[in-house]
């Protein structure tokens, strides 16, 4: 399973490449689209740094001298 923190950091890459492609493209119809997908990444991005916050927040810390079997 990949690390939610993982997902969300590769999506910012892919919203960084999509804004460069924005930038290059000529035609306003297919700036448009890139802009659409631009938004609705940064979008999933954010579902998934919320989810990431609210993992992190929700892990109680072991007691001190607990064990946990992997």
């Amino acid at each position: 399973m990949l690390d939610i923190a993982f997902v969300a950091a590769v999506l910012e890459g892919i919203e960084g490449t999509l804004d460069e492609l924005v930038g290059r493209v000529e035609r306003s119809d297919l700036r448009g689209r890139l802009t659409s997908l631009q938004d609705e990444t940064a979008a999933v991005r954010d579902l998934f740094e919320a989810s990431a916050t609210a993992c992190a927040e929700s892990v109680e810390p072991l007691p001190a001298g607990a064990h946990v079997e992997p």
